[in-house]
């Protein structure tokens, strides 16, 4: 028997009434609760389903292997199998401690391109998302280690930092086989130009990571209206009627509910948002329904529209010892360790994904679809075990496929988690995209200045003899970038979840504040598009707005015609 979610509980102890009810402390969560708390007059709650973010594994930057492949701060998604990828299971970890996903994910800070945000507006109808509207609140949740400038901020809570390219030779090599190429460099691709061969980003500092939760969750820790929750698993969102009242969450082995007189913002990511609105009763009113789940709004399109960003590796022997293989066995490895726990210093003071591209697979694609990052380090086939020898491989991450998947709930149990199927390469657009990425990749590194240290191609290598083979060395190969977006898609249409205030369609005093607003998915990482989100919603709660910037952004003006 499922509980009916919409008026008293009255067996759940209530801890309070709050202005502002914030569901999960990730990326966006943290910018939530720290920015709607800074008027002393809002009392705000923060609900956090995992636990205190105090461990060195995420201090450390090249630690994030070990945060990622399992472990408590880890909610440990699986996909169900996947058809069109030979029915493989594949492993999608998400943050489960304060901090979220910005306190486990590879710390790469990327905004997208201009045009993305752009068709955000144009496309699908999210008036007031426009690149000239968001601009502003990128630059204002960040500390650019290169200063403030008209696309960086420079007083904000983030800090950015940016490789040294010059100091690693194959990072050094790697830019200079983008040139021989013939594809341009940026020195900011977070600025006027994201095309090109560039430094990329990070959100490290003094070599620590710099996570949501470090960076707005910290700093307002002490403030008397500000209450977090750690190790609250929440249940549902409850209802009088289709006014949204507060939250019923577990902790400690008790069921608890706390109410809210203005809004509640859910803020659990592209999984757990929708695992959170269908508990809830918003959602797909049969498959409600058939839970014994009472429907509050039936809304069809809550799961739906599931993105990812597919990503897969060419991998190289090196004919050098100029790789991190010395640095991932032992005494190497730890001597690494001791050097960042005594000085902060050293390899362990970087994610090691320093240098990237992007880059268009071809002609008539009007901006980059298609991101590489050098990472001076091979793995083994579904694992982050080092192939036994120097070696480097080169990711090739799909910036905008075309295949759609769903979340969908497995069990009315809040514990249980949800179905979660991207299908991915279901559109065939997408496995012609990965060819040429490969074709792509392989020309880069054939280039004199990688020829210097590139030995036999591990992967794909002979698999890749015909097209054939590619094709099943794809399927076979192929995961993910961590970088679900969409099931809670935002639209100026009534089919969508949330209008472009982020208001939830067909009740009152909820929004959604992540990455699963996104009617598409942005050209780039996801962790610092999801900051910015925030960084605006918490403007459109509070009634306010930053004057958009109306500054150009470049697309190469032969795109039409030419490749690069």
């Amino acid at each position: 028997m499922v509980r009916d979610r919409t008026m008293t509980h009255g067996d759940a102890p209530e801890i309070g009434t709050f202005d502002y009810i914030v569901v999960g402390a990730g990326s966006a969560g943290c910018v939530m609760a720290a920015r709607l708390s800074e008027n002393q007059r809002h009392t705000v709650l923060l609900l956090e389903a995992g636990g205190a973010d105090k461990d060195w594994r995420i201090d450390m930057p090249l630690g994030v292997a070990t945060l990622l492949e399992s472990g408590a701060h880890n909610w440990n998604y699986v996909t169900e199998p996947e058809p069109h990828l030979n029915n493989r299971q594949i492993p999608h970890p998400r943050g489960r401690v304060l901090g979220g996903s910005s306190s486990i994910n590879g710390m790469v800070y990327t905004r997208g391109h201009g045009l993305d945000y752009d068709a955000w507006a144009a496309k699908y109808g999210c008036t007031g998302w426009s690149y000239a509207d968001v601009l502003p609140y990128f630059r204002r949740s960040e500390s650019c280690a290169g200063g403030e400038g008209p696309y960086r901020g420079g007083n904000g809570p983030l800090k950015t930092t940016a490789p040294d390219l010059t100091s690693a030779p194959l990072n050094k090599a790697f830019m200079e086989a983008g040139q021989q190429a013939g594809y341009p460099l940026t020195a900011d691709s977070n600025g006027y130009q994201q095309e090109g061969f560039g430094p990329n980003e990070m959100t490290i500092a003094a070599g620590r990571r710099w996570s949501a939760a470090r960076a707005y969750l910290d700093p307002a820790r002490s403030r008397s209206n500000l209450r977090i929750e750690s190790n609250a698993l929440v249940e549902c969102i409850t209802f009088d009627g289709t006014r949204a009242t507060g939250i019923q969450y577990r902790q400690r082995g008790r069921t608890c509910r706390a109410r809210a007189v203005s809004e509640v913002v859910l803020c659990g990511g592209s999984f757990n948002s929708p695992q959170v609105l269908m508990l809830s009763g918003i959602g797909p009113a049969e498959a409600l329904r058939s839970l014994g789940i009472a429907v509050v709004a039936d809304r069809g399109s809550v799961g739906r529209n599931l993105q990812d960003h597919p990503d897969l590796t060419v991998q190289y022997w090196c004919k050098a010892p100029v790789t991190l293989f010395a640095a991932s066995c032992f005494p190497g490895k730890w001597l690494t360790g001791l050097r960042w726990f005594l000085s902060r210093k050293g390899l362990a003071a970087s994610n090691q994904f320093e240098a990237a591209a992007y880059i268009r697979t071809g002609a008539g694609i009007q901006h980059p679809d298609l991101k590489l990052e050098l990472l001076p380090l091979a793995f083994q086939p579904d694992s982050f075990n080092p192939h036994p020898g120097h070696a480097f491989q080169i990711h090739m991450t799909m910036l905008r496929a075309e295949s759609r998947g769903t979340v969908i709930l497995r069990s009315p149990d809040p514990t249980a988690p949800p179905r979660i199927q991207f299908n991915y390469l279901s559109d065939p657009r997408d496995l012609a995209t990965m060819r040429r990425a490969v074709r792509l990749a392989r020309e880069i590194v054939h280039q004199p200045a990688l020829q210097a240290y590139a030995g036999d191609e591990i992967a794909p290598g002979a698999a890749a003899a015909t097209e054939s083979g590619l094709d099943t060395w794809i399927r076979n190969c192929i995961s993910t970038a961590f970088h679900p977006t969409g099931t809670c898609r935002m639209g100026g249409d009534e089919d969508s979840v949330v209008d472009p205030q982020l208001r939830v369609r067909g009740v009152h005093g909820l929004r959604v504040v992540d990455a699963s607003i996104m009617p598409q998915v942005v050209s780039s990482n996801t962790n610092a598009p999801s900051m910015m989100l925030a960084e605006r919603a918490s403007d459109l709660i509070r009634g306010t707005s930053l004057p958009p910037a109306n500054l150009p952004y470049w697309v190469n003006p032969d795109w039409e015609t030419a490749q690069r």
